[in-house]
Parts: structure tokens; sequence; C-alpha cells
């Protein structure tokens, strides 16, 4: 009886496995690399450390940028259209009597807000009615 040997013989499918092992490798190595990293002994100390990074990532955005996605550069129309809002809902005081149709002149070492009106406003409150309200 003739023993008859495949002509693939173990050893010389070898550089073909060997090539096989590392491609294997690769695929697994790059797995391992997605995963994310092992939980640490010290969870007190991770938490800190997030905190931190927070809080100067925060720190960073409220400071201000020169960009124009800024925080502040956000709120200023906001704050703007607020403001307004505000003076619009003040009582307009005049420091005059009423009826002199004087015009109001805003003093420049005060910065102005609001809007500049004239006496005859009868919105407005003058000095001779405060003090009518103040005799009551």
């Amino acid at each position: 009886m003739r023993f008859h040997y495949n002509s693939l013989t173990p050893c010389s499918r070898l550089p073909e496995l060997e090539e096989e092992l590392q491609n294997l490798l690769k695929e697994t190595e790059a797995q391992i690399s997605k995963l994310p990293p092992a939980p640490s002994d010290d969870a007190q100390g991770e938490v800190l450390l997030l905190i931190s990074n927070f809080a100067r990532e925060l720190a960073g955005y409220v400071e201000g940028t020169p960009e124009e996605n800024g925080i502040h550069q956000a709120i200023r129309p906001l704050n703007k259209d607020f403001l307004a809002e505000i003076w619009d809902t003040a009582q307009k005081f005049y420091p005059f009597n009423r009826g002199h149709g004087q015009w109001y002149i805003h003093p420049e070492f005060i910065p102005s807000e609001g809007e500049v009106g004239i006496i005859g406003d009868d919105d407005a409150i003058c000095v001779d009615e405060v003090m009518v309200m103040e005799d009551k």
C-alpha cells in the first residue's frame, strides 16, 4: 500500500497561516483600542477631574471671546432690549414746574439710558406735582 501525500502539507501553509494570524491580531488590537478606558480605582478623583474640566471650559466661555458666537455677543442684543423695556416702565420725572414748556437737558456727566422728552408730556411727573403730593 502506498501512502499518498496531498500536495499541500502543513508546512507549505505556514506563510498563509502566519499572514492570517497577523490580520487577526491587527483586528483584535483595533477592537481593543476602541474600548473605553478601564474604570479608575479612585472614583472621587475621576468626578473631581470631570468637574474641574467642566469649570475650566465654562470659565473660558464666560470670560468672553472675540469670535461672533461668544456668550457676550449672544447676550448683548437681548440685554439691550431688556434695558429698553426696563426704562419704558420707569416714571418720567422732570425737574421743572408743569407748563414751563422747557426742554429737559440731560447732564452730560450722567449716562443716559432713556429718551429725553418735553415738559408737556402728560405721563411725566413734574416738581410742582411732587410738592403737592408731599403736602398730602
